[in-house]
């Protein structure tokens, strides 16, 4: 699972967090890109602004979340009435840091995966799965739908938290 549930789910069991040790995949040279957003090709091909406008407002919640991960908490709280406000907002700014707010993502660009990057992934989860045949990184990945890079820019938001 992600090191920031296993984390809270250890800590609510009693253990503490001193006596954890986490491993990022990164600092061990598996560069995995993380979540994505996955559309189905016969949908993009009938909707692509409709996938425009998504990737476009998800970056723009991105941003929102990140300039007060506490409001945002709040919201799902109004949805969701029995969720421990103080425990989502430290879960959440917990994932902020380990997946989203990395050095990668500065360098790279909220949003994008580069070829190099994606090629390496690809290679790393053929040989750890021994797939019968090698991941084509060309055929996971298509940015021509993003937003431009200003857009998706959730750093300067991040600076301000």
């Amino acid at each position: 699972g992600f090191s920031f549930t296993s984390l809270l789910n250890l800590e609510a069991r009693g253990v503490k967090a001193d006596d954890v040790v986490i491993l990022p995949y990164p600092s061990y040279g598996v560069k995995l890109y993380g979540n994505a957003i996955i559309v189905g090709e016969e949908f993009l091909k009938k909707n692509p602004e409709a996938v425009k406008a998504f990737l476009r407002a998800f970056s723009k919640g991105m941003k929102d979340v990140i300039a007060d991960p506490k409001a945002s908490i709040a919201t799902v709280k109004a949805r969701d009435g029995i969720i421990n406000e103080e425990l989502e907002t430290r879960r959440l700014k917990l994932a902020l840091d380990a997946t989203v707010l990395t050095a990668d993502a500065k360098a790279e660009g909220f949003g994008e995966a580069k070829s190099a990057r994606l090629a390496l992934m690809a290679s790393q989860v053929s040989d750890a799965f021994a797939t019968k045949d090698r991941v084509n990184a060309g055929a996971v990945w298509n940015g021509s739908y993003l937003p431009a890079a200003a857009e998706r820019d959730i750093f300067a938001k991040a600076a301000k938290k």
